[in-house]
């Protein structure tokens, strides 16, 4: 069950991402979708939401952020273990047919990638993957790896198009007959997308954050607009404030 004790994870391989984001590949594997998360606990530390790169062997990233999140990556090495519960979310990204463009920000590309290396007709997506500077990207060369057109954007211009990733998508929608737009990362970046995709009527999958304490809706602590993020989301096909 979803609430029982965490499991034990072996950590068989960590992947240094950029300057301060690092992969961690374990030794099990899951049954989880594209969007769906897990919680990671350390003893004596804290417990803490993480989206799947992969299910097979069950992978997940983690950007230094908090004192959590910089201690899993300054701390544990390949050989550790961590414990784990989940997978947790009923809303997960879902195939849509006809042209598709991912959209994200920071670790929003995490569960992107899980969701493109589940979609069998690779041609039909575009990425756009965004960062504050050039150092700040992510998961830009796993994408170009998996067959997908990257289009690069980055606050102060030090690559790709000098701007926001929402600048991009709106030339791409202004222009083309869009299937579906998918979308994670910043909050404000995910309501522009919810308002630009309306805007010219194409349907959205966006995935939202939120602080998350036990994963299957006890605590309500992940509360936005009368939806729980843990069970209703975290990908909503419509945005959940009014």
């Amino acid at each position: 069950m979803k609430t029982s004790l965490p499991k034990v994870l072996t950590i068989k391989k960590v992947i240094s991402e950029n300057f301060r984001t690092k992969t961690f590949v374990t030794d099990k594997k899951i049954n989880a979708r594209p969007g769906q998360f897990i919680m990671v606990w350390l003893p004596g530390k804290a417990e803490k939401p993480f989206s799947l790169t992969n299910n097979d062997p069950l992978t997940f990233t983690v950007m230094s952020v908090g004192n959590f999140s910089k201690t899993l990556n300054n701390q544990i090495k390949a050989g550790n273990k961590v414990w784990f519960r989940g997978p947790f979310g009923k809303g997960v990204f879902k195939s849509a047919p006809g042209k598709k463009v991912l959209v994200n920000g920071g670790c929003g590309c995490v569960p992107l990638y899980y969701l493109v290396k589940m979609i069998k007709d690779k041609k039909s997506c575009r990425v756009i993957v965004g960062g504050k500077t050039k150092k700040e990207l992510l998961f830009d060369k796993r994408f170009k790896k998996l067959g997908l057109k990257v289009i690069i954007t980055t606050d102060d211009g030090s690559e790709g198009l000098k701007g926001f990733t929402i600048d991009a998508l709106e030339k791409i929608l202004a222009k083309e007959k869009i299937s579906c737009v998918y979308a994670c990362g910043p909050k404000i970046m995910l309501r522009k997308v919810a308002e630009m995709c309306d805007k010219f009527k194409v349907k959205y999958q966006i995935s939202l954050e939120a602080i998350m304490k036990c994963g299957f809706g006890i605590c309500g602590s992940c509360s936005c607009g009368g939806k729980l993020v843990c069970e209703d989301g975290p990908v909503f096909t419509k945005w959940p404030e009014k």
